[in-house]
């Protein structure tokens, strides 16, 4: 049997069958539910590469890579059940390069703990999703996640330099190099980002880094008008000194969490409201400050606190973080997409997401990251009434239906997994279609790794 193979490669201790156990393993935040059959932990690269021609071996049993289990899109979940790899007990940090400003790292660290170990060192790894303190970088990479400070830093692709993966044949490649420039070939660094576990498993992974901010602070400021409101987020993005957070929350979000998180210093005025960060050296932050607080006084704002305070800071981004668990008053059911739209059709993606909320007659909460068109739309429902998740599937239909029509994206950074590969269609060709599956099939040959994600 399969099991007892793995078990010879691993151990008992790093092979899971009992159903309780496995459990652990069937879900993610999607809380749809598959079970494997099998979970293993490897330690080793070769490791991963003996499980893959184990599977091969065994009837080319399906393998689903697993970082935390956090993703919103079921990436990581056995739909064919087979065998779960597991990266938690792949989380060292294998090489500091100072010199080069690169780090090398196991799939299984989490984001957090890669961000302190190299803040500690006056460093700073940019890409933060809200998922960072639990949230592995495999996953991320997987995912190409990105975060609120997407706007000024980029996401997750951008500091990716190389990978070392296992293919679907067990053959283990290097990716990419610790040069700036390589154009040595195909770009496939950037192509296994993103690719949601279905080209390779990743075993190692090189990482740039940056030098830490000096400083920040925080702006919280809302406008009655929505279009003053993209007036002044345009402005503030053609700024010298970019804004290293430009977050946005909706009407609907904001009644949400002002009945939910109780605050001195924040007034949930206005139907639209910019959380703003400005990072650099204290005074680049001073300056910036100041000018970013004169762009947003030209467009009549109803609200305006800023603050480097600590504890005031915290109590900004506390209204940010507020939102998600705010929803419940809602409904219990949350069909959440992540679509992205070129900055200049926000407000047009915002006011048909609205009409379709009224259509429907059911609450949209819209809010995220304006400064790089990534709106999480959360469609609420109750699961008990059926007409209305009925109404629900066809209103995120429609989103994202428009959503290509503004020549946008269906995932900004949650990825395709199960959740929207039906929706593919709407942005690619067949054509199209075929090419991805052209080049999962090289990676891939028999179609073990990640089955049944993406198309």
């Amino acid at each position: 049997m399969l099991a007892d193979k793995l078990r010879d490669l691993l151990g008992d201790e790093r092979v899971l069958r009992d159903k309780e156990e496995l459990l652990c393993y069937s879900y993610d935040a999607t809380l749809k539910e598959f079970f494997p059959d099998i979970v293993v932990f490897p330690l080793t690269t070769g490791e991963i590469s003996k499980i893959v021609k184990l599977c091969l071996s065994y009837n080319n049993t399906p393998l689903v890579g697993r970082g935390s289990g956090s993703g919103f899109s079921g990436g990581s979940l056995p739909l064919n059940k087979g065998v779960v790899v597991s990266f938690t007990k792949m989380n060292r940090i294998l090489e500091l390069d100072e010199e080069n400003m690169l780090v090398t790292v196991e799939p299984g660290i989490l984001n957090g703990d890669l961000k302190t170990f190299l803040s500690e060192k006056g460093y700073f790894y940019p890409p933060d999703p809200a998922s960072y303190e639990f949230s592995t970088i495999g996953g991320n990479v997987a995912e190409c996640a990105g975060g609120p400070g997407a706007v000024k830093y980029g996401v997750t692709k951008n500091y990716v330099e190389s990978l070392e993966i296992v293919t679907g044949t067990g053959e283990i490649i290097t990716t990419g190099s610790k040069t700036v420039k390589d154009v040595a070939g195909y770009n496939l660094t950037q192509l296994l980002v993103g690719s949601e576990g279905t080209l390779g498993l990743f075993s190692k992974i090189t990482l740039r880094f940056i030098p830490k901010p000096e400083a920040n602070s925080l702006i919280f400021v809302s406008f009655n008008d929505i279009n003053e409101g993209y007036m002044a987020a345009l402005s503030l993005l053609r700024h010298k000194n970019k804004p290293s957070m430009l977050e946005f929350m909706d009407k609907s979000s904001i009644d949400a969490v002002k009945n939910y998180f109780k605050s001195d210093i924040i007034d949930f005025k206005g139907a639209f409201v910019f959380i703003i960060e400005a990072d650099g050296t204290k005074s680049e932050v001073e300056t910036s400050i100041k000018d970013y607080e004169n762009i947003l006084k030209k467009y009549s704002p109803v609200f305006l606190f800023s603050s480097s305070k600590d504890s005031e800071k915290d109590a900004i981004m506390g209204a940010r973080r507020a939102i998600s668990p705010s929803l419940r008053k809602y409904g219990d059911l949350k069909i959440n997409n992540d679509i992205a739209v070129p900055v200049n059709k926000i407000t047009g993606m915002l006011s048909f997401i609205n009409q379709t909320s009224s259509r429907y007659n059911i609450p949209i909460i819209n809010f995220g990251h304006f400064g790089d068109g990534n709106i999480h739309v959360n469609i609420m429902l109750y699961k008990s009434d059926l007409e209305m998740v009925e109404r629900g599937e066809r209103a995120k239909t429609d989103i994202l239906r428009k959503t290509v029509e503004l020549g946008g994206s269906i995932s900004g950074e949650h990825g395709i997994g199960i959740l929207k590969k039906e929706f593919m269609g709407l942005k690619y060709s067949n054509y199209y279609m075929d090419l991805l599956k052209g080049v999962k099939k090289v990676f891939d040959p028999y179609s073990i790794l990640n089955p049944g994600k993406i198309f």
